[in-house]
């Protein structure tokens, strides 16, 4: 087992192909099959299961990759500490929104005559508070809604790290085009009842419903998926949902929409604050200052208030 594996897995994980990762990481398909291959051979399980449509990862998979990305920030870390002092470096750590995608890349476009080491990462919204309180990233995107609010609050200031208030939003359902309620205005939960339900990450749920409704409607009973490109060809093959909590950028797919989510609970609101998080007592610098200014212009321009 190599660091390269390492640095490979999570990569086909997150295409959900092959030939997508070979591009993304700069290696040809051949050898990057082969490289999986042998670490698949090596550690006596599969990781992926293959189709014509691409790949899935398995359950063994699931918990390898989790394992493997924290063996690489590991890494990482120690290389940065040890071999580029002097280099200047920028990270976001984000939930999975195409606004920061975007601005992310409006800022890539004019810091790159400047020399910096930049680096993006989409995960769950626990591991986006460990990267920046670790330093791994100046600026984390997360929400804050009635269901996380207490428990993500305790979590921010045991590890000194503060939230920064963007806008507000409200929960959608997020569809294939071509889903037999693409054309409602909203949906209820129990419109959704004879669908299949994909997610990120399970305990997400807590901040979309409470713990009863969770229990009534069975939500718990998910395809839970490791990334993007998995997510958006299940809710188009299965005829699958998940939940998004309002935003869409301008990098937004065009074969896939937000629909609102009905309220179903008189005593328990969807309405999310999106904001920011930053390690307490850190300035930030221009080129912090200027993602969360890009990401501000992208808001307005989808109607939010910021």
């Amino acid at each position: 087992m190599t660091l390269q594996q390492i640095k490979y897995i999570p990569g086909v994980a997150e295409c959900g192909s092959l030939n997508k990762a070979s591009e993304k990481l700069y290696i040809s398909q051949p050898s990057l099959t082969s490289a999986v291959h042998e670490l698949e051979y090596e550690i006596g399980f599969q990781i992926f299961s293959r189709s014509t449509r691409g790949v899935t990862v398995t359950e063994q998979g699931k918990q390898f990759i989790q394992d493997a990305r924290s063996l690489y920030k590991n890494y990482e870390s120690l290389l940065k500490k040890y071999t580029e002092k002097e280099k200047k470096t920028f990270g976001v750590s984000t939930l999975y929104y195409a606004f920061a995608r975007t601005a992310f890349v409006d800022l890539v476009k004019r810091f790159s005559p400047e020399g910096y080491d930049f680096s993006f990462r989409e995960m769950k919204g626990e591991e986006i508070i460990d990267d920046v309180a670790e330093g791994r990233s100046e600026l984390g995107i997360i929400y804050l809604s009635d269901g996380n609010r207490e428990e993500t609050q305790k979590e921010l200031a045991s590890k000194k790290v503060i939230f920064h208030h963007l806008t507000e939003c409200n929960a959608f359902v997020y569809l294939y085009k071509d889903h037999p309620l693409a054309e409602k205005s909203s949906i209820s939960l129990d419109e959704l009842s004879d669908f299949q339900f994909v997610t990120y990450d399970r305990s997400e749920l807590n901040a979309f419903f409470s713990k009863e409704v969770l229990e009534r409607r069975e939500l718990t009973q998910a395809i839970t998926v490791a990334d993007r490109s998995t997510v958006l060809s299940l809710l188009k093959s299965l005829n699958g949902y998940t939940f998004l909590s309002g935003i869409i950028g301008e990098e937004s797919d065009g074969d896939y929409i937000p629909i609102p989510l009905k309220n179903i609970e008189e005593d328990f609101t969807r309405t999310f604050e999106l904001g920011y998080i930053t390690k307490k007592d850190v300035h930030m610098n221009n080129i912090a200052l200027t993602y969360i200014d890009n990401i501000r212009r992208i808001l307005h321009i989808a109607g939010f208030t910021c």
